[in-house]
């Protein structure tokens, strides 16, 4: 016998009235969802990188800020200035821009998300 899949029940009202208390995070997380979405379809159709490369380096740029969340900003701008110079070592030079930005994004929004703002 198959079991039943669970249903779920998203209570639209408590999370509108989420996103109306904390609009900031919200709107860095759709930013920055947008912005991964595009530096793949870039990278994949105009740079010809594989989509599984591509997909596998937004993850990577996502996990590095995760696990870099509380270090001092500056070294945050020491693997962008080291991840630009990768990329011209190894001839990926607009790749590893969109890679760098990507990285932006995430530690972007891992600090409006981690911030209180009350």
């Amino acid at each position: 016998m198959a079991e039943e899949a669970k249903k779920v029940k998203i209570d639209v009202k408590k999370l509108v009235a989420l996103v109306k208390e904390n609009p900031i995070p919200f709107a860095v997380l759709a930013v920055s969802v947008i912005y991964l979405v595009v530096a793949m379809i870039v990278s994949s159709l105009k740079l010809e990188i594989p989509w599984v490369t591509a997909g596998a380096f937004v993850v990577l740029e996502g996990v590095l800020a995760a696990l870099l969340n509380k270090i001092p900003v500056w070294i945050h701008g020491l693997f962008f200035i080291g991840m630009i110079v990768a990329g011209i070592a190894f001839h990926e030079v607009v790749f590893m821009v969109l890679m760098a930005f990507v990285y932006v994004a995430c530690v972007a929004l891992l600090y409006a998300w981690t911030r209180d703002y009350k």
